[in-house]
């Protein structure tokens, strides 16, 4: 049996990016290519969308492969690092870096790092996933606030877990959430994907 092909149309790839940026014109977009890029190649789908803002990966070894690759745009790590050992090449690489657990901020509180890393804090607004629950977040929110290595401010991020029911009435009750926290403070924020900007622009 012959293994499946998918052949990309790169031309209508950029045309997808570009129809979101129509849609959301005040916003950034970050081009998730975590699992080479689902699968359709990791560079290439990256060099295809040069006009994004940043880039999500999964893993550090794939933000490695794309800077090494040319990609200069901001890359974030959208499950955060693993081992605090890898902060240094973070703040080498100028990436960006989720952070959802005690072990990761306490981690980033004892790092001895030569430059601040750009930090999305991981709010849990309904996913249940990955994420700080909403009753922790103000106190973890002020630890990042506080912390030497963390260049301000501190980005936000979350995600919409049934954003493509929008009769369920989750969408809402995470965007309260979302909004409530994230009121008054000074960073990025981001919790829709294309679901997200689809159907709730």
């Amino acid at each position: 049996m012959q293994a499946a092909t998918v052949v990309i149309n790169r031309r209508a790839l950029r045309h997808n990016l570009q129809r979101l940026r129509e849609l959301a014109p005040a916003s950034k977009l970050v081009a998730v290519v975590k699992a080479n890029a689902y699968g359709h190649g990791l560079l290439e789908t990256a060099r295809t969308l040069t006009d994004a803002d940043a880039f999500g990966v999964a893993r550090l070894e794939e933000a490695l492969r794309l800077r090494a690759g040319g990609i200069a745009q901001p890359i974030l790590l959208l499950e955060g690092f693993f081992a605090a050992e890898d902060l240094a090449v973070i703040a080498a690489q100028r990436l960006h870096t989720a952070v959802h657990s005690p072990e990761q901020l306490a981690a980033l509180e004892q790092a001895d790092l030569p430059e601040p890393v750009t930090v999305w804090m991981k709010l849990d607004t309904g996913m249940h996933r990955l994420g700080v629950r909403p009753e922790e977040a103000e106190a973890f929110y002020q630890r990042l606030s506080q912390c030497k290595n963390v260049r301000q401010p501190v980005n936000v991020v979350s995600h919409f877990a049934r954003a493509d029911e929008p009769t369920c009435g989750a969408t809402e009750r995470q965007l309260d959430i979302f909004t409530t926290f994230t009121e008054g403070k000074l960073g990025l924020r981001s919790i829709a994907a294309s679901g997200g900007i689809l159907l709730w622009p």
